[in-house]
This record gives structure tokens, sequence and C-alpha cells, in this order.
């Protein structure tokens, strides 16, 4: 088969996803992985006996990077962490199969400038996941063999050809770069740190102010979309000035040296590291907080521990509250008004396991664009540092519109019929059958995966008006990028906005 033959059964909507009659090709399971069902427990918890009556002086809600952040922070004090998955992490998750590490999430981070926000800074090297190397003043990282040699970074295929980049090379991409470059600097992180003379550019879109600094092809624009949903969750038109500017100018991409740092596993490298710091009996996975109310010692919690389908009800002086806030309309409902108008990007993850024995070039990030525009690409575990059993690992994202939410939850019902699409783009990419080799694959639904930084959204922290003394948010949907920095940031500093300021 050739490559145009390839081509012809590219991409597809995610409706024909769904309904299409696509069997199972070749004797592998298909496991799908989501919180969604969780949500069903509430009605059904009504009767479950309140088995455990606990008090803390600090509670969290929420295990992903920011609730784990604000764990280390507090790792010498009173504290329980509530997380709804089996596993911490949040969108950053990952696994195990067969010795070989999975990511089920986030996958990367770059090293950082030394003008980053030195709060997230110092728990990363606390971690002992960064350092400061005086040379280049930057913070690198520790596990060098996790590092992505430049020539193996990425590649792109863009309808039947290959280029190097997203965006297209010429003139366009000069004068573009060159724009971006104005403002390295000036765009640290977190965002919370950029100065106030900057913060009209997130009140337009990226789009509209970019054309009118620059004449910018159809083409161009298309590349520049395709890498705002791959941070962000969505298009130029969609997100702010700020949002898309920082994505360029965040770090000197093109003065300096940036390591990119993806370990197999992905951000749950991140999550491992602070695991390994905190005691496992206050981490408890497996726990949806069904409610939190205010009273006069500080705060009444309900908790439903899923695994032993039994009540918790919880006493805590002070909550940071880490988790997605769209949920705070049956949690909390007297705090959901801080944030009802935050849109979230669902994405859905396709981790195809193949053996060994299957051979093809390995790049870290294999982009395609195509008519299919929740593809963005996969991520190939050849180009990473694995240990000598592992297989080889095709992780393929897809970032779907809000409005698809709803229809991800058929994705259970239909897992052969999704995850064959992205056996197929994968096989397009390399011009070459894969399904045959395959030994497993699993499917990971985020429906809240991130908050898209539209327009007025970043800057909005409500921790600045405090609803409660006592309360604290964390999380990057509370005002900030959906990046691993800021959450990590949003975590420390919300711990700290709480703790007893005598011990700072």
């Amino acid at each position: 088969m050739n490559r145009r033959q390839f081509i012809k059964i590219g991409s597809v909507s995610m409706a024909a996803m769904l309904a299409g009659r696509c069997a199972q090709s070749g004797n592998y399971d298909i496991e799908l992985l989501t919180d969604m069902p969780a949500g069903h427990l509430l009605l059904e918890s009504r009767q479950w006996p309140v088995a455990k009556i606990l008090k803390t002086n600090y509670l969290i809600v929420g295990g992903g990077m920011a609730g784990m952040s604000a764990a280390v922070t507090l790792k010498n004090e009173d504290f329980l962490l509530f997380e709804l998955s089996d596993t911490p992490g949040g969108t950053s998750t990952g696994g195990i199969y067969k010795k070989s590490p999975i990511c089920h999430g986030a996958h990367y981070d770059l090293s950082y400038p030394s003008y980053y926000g030195r709060e997230a800074l110092a728990l990363l090297e606390s971690l002992n996941i960064v350092h400061y190397d005086s040379f280049s003043d930057s913070w690198k990282f520790v596990d060098k063999h996790y590092l992505i040699p430049k020539k193996k970074e990425s590649k792109t295929l863009s309808r039947d050809t290959f280029r190097k980049d997203v965006l297209p090379d010429g003139e366009e991409k000069v004068r573009f770069f060159e724009l971006m470059e104005s403002y390295y600097g000036r765009m640290p992180m977190p965002t919370r740190l950029i100065a106030k003379e900057l913060r009209h550019l997130n009140d337009i879109p990226f789009s509209g102010w970019l054309y009118e600094k620059l004449p910018v092809s159809h083409a161009f624009t298309g590349g520049i979309d395709y890498q705002m949903k791959d941070d962000y969750g969505a298009g130029a038109e969609a997100v702010s000035a700020l949002a898309g500017i920082h994505y360029y100018a965040c770090r000197p991409y093109r003065r300096e040296p940036v390591e990119l740092f993806s370990p197999p596993e992905g951000n749950f490298y991140f999550i491992k590291k602070m695991l390994a710091k905190l005691p496992a009996e206050r981490i408890c996975t497996a726990h949806l907080v069904k409610s939190v109310r205010k009273n006069r010692d500080g705060f009444q919690v309900e908790v439903m521990d899923i695994r032993n389908r039994e009540l918790l009800k919880v006493t805590a002086k002070k909550v940071i509250y880490a988790g997605q806030k769209y949920a705070l309309k049956y949690v909390f409902p007297e705090a959901y008004p801080l944030f009802e108008k935050n849109v979230y990007a669902p994405w859905a993850v396709v981790n195809i396991i193949i053996k060994n024995s299957w051979q093809g070039d390995a790049f870290w990030q294999n982009e395609i664009l195509s008519d299919d525009a929740a593809l963005l690409g996969f991520v190939d575990s050849a180009s990473q540092f694995m240990p000598d059993e592992a297989l080889r690992v095709f992780t393929v994202y897809y970032n779907f519109r809000p409005e698809e939410r709803e229809m991800m939850s058929q994705i259970g019902d239909r897992k052969a019929a999704f995850s064959m699409n992205a056996v197929k783009q994968v096989e397009r990419y390399f011009n070459k059958p894969v399904r045959n080799s395959i030994e497993k694959i699993y499917i990971k639904l985020m429906g809240h995966a991130m908050p898209v930084p539209v327009p007025g959204y970043l800057f909005n922290d409500a921790n600045g008006t405090p609803l409660y003394p006592g309360l604290a948010w964390a999380g990057v949907d509370n005002g900030r990028l959906p990046l691993l920095f800021e959450a990590v940031d949003s975590g420390v500093m919300a711990a700290r906005s709480v703790m007893d300021k005598r011990k700072l």
C-alpha cells in the first residue's frame, strides 16, 4: 500500500469514529481509563454507611500536580489529600505494562530560565528534579537520560509531505519569530509575575492581535492553531494574545538551548517524585469529595470511599481545593460562581503498545496536520530512554471541542472503532502496517482536561478575594495557563496562604 492510499483512510470526525463499524483487528485487549462513571455513584452513596469520622488541620481536594505540590509544601503538617482516581496525577497520570512505563496524559516539560518563580523552582529542586546551572543561568534537569536529543525532537506530516516543523519555513516564519523574540524575558512563569503593562494582551484574541502585526497566510495560521490546541486546548481565535505570545516567548527558544525533558511515563515522573516525599497514609486515592461546607470550626467535608463503598466525615480547619472547578456546582455550590465562566477542553489519549519486533524510524513528537482537527499527533517511546525489555508505545493525543464532551461517554461502548482510528493515523504516518504487532491499547478519557485561556481568563485568581478564611484555591483552572510549572506554583502558593505564618 503506498502513501497516498494511506492518506485516503485518514482522519474522521469524532462522530464518525464512534459510528464506524470497524472491528478490532488482532488479538489484543483495549482498556478504557476514565473517572466519568464515578459521578453516577453520588446517588448510590446516600445509602452508604458512615465508616469513619476524621479530623485534620489541612484537607486537600484533588491529587493532580497542584494538589500534590500543596501536599509536598505541607509534608510536615497534619494533612489529608483525597483523589478520585486510583492513582494521583490528574492529567499527568501514567502506568506500567509488562515493565514498560506508559504515559496517559501530559508528557514533557522544558528547562526553566532563572527569571521563573522561585517558589516552584525551590520545590522542584527539593525533589531533586532540577538544579541551577550558573553557566547558562537556567534551571536544568538532573536526570539527563530523559532529555530528548535535538535531532530526534520532532517531525511533521502535513497532508502527504514531511517537514521538520509544524510552522512552515519561509519569510513568514522569520517575521513571526522576530515578533515573538521581542517578548523574550517578559513572559515568565507563573503568569502572576507578568508585568501589568503587558496584561492588556489578556483581553484580546491571539489571532486578531497577530493579524494586526503581520500578514499571515492560511497555511501558517493552521500551524499556529495546531500548536495552540496542543498546549491550550483551542485555536488562535479562542485563546488570548497573552497566552499565544507566552507559548512562543516564555523561554529563549531561538537564542539559547532549551532542554526537552520527557520520561516515558511523562509528567507522572514529577508525581512519583512527590509521592516519595509524602506519608503514604495521607494520600487517599479512589476517594471522591462529595461536599464541602463551612462550619464554626472550619469545614465539614463528606468523602466517598469508592473501593469500600462507605462514607467519611472529615472536619478540617483549612481546605485547599485543587480539584477541577466545574465540580463545585455539586461539591461546594456557593463557590461555583467564582469559576463558572471557565471553558474546559476535553482530551483523549490512546496508548498503542506494540511488539519489539516492529521497526520504524523514531522521532519523539510526531505531528500530523490533517482534516481531523482533533488529532494532535503522537509520541514515540522509541525516542525516549526506556528499560531494555520495554515495548514500543505510540501515545496518540486528541483534543475535542467542549460541545463534544458528552459524546465521549459513548467511547466505552465503541472502543474498537475509536482506537482503530488512532492505529490508522500511526500507519498513515509510517506508511506501513502496525495493527498486527499490537499487544494492548489503553484509552484515557479526560472530559475536563484543561481550562482554555480565553480572553479575560488569566489573572482571575480567586485567592485574591477569599470566600472564607482558611480556604485556598489551587490548580491551573484558577486563572492560570494549563502548564506544569503553573500547576506546581499554584499548589505551593495555596498551601503557603493557609499555613500558620509562624512556620513560613
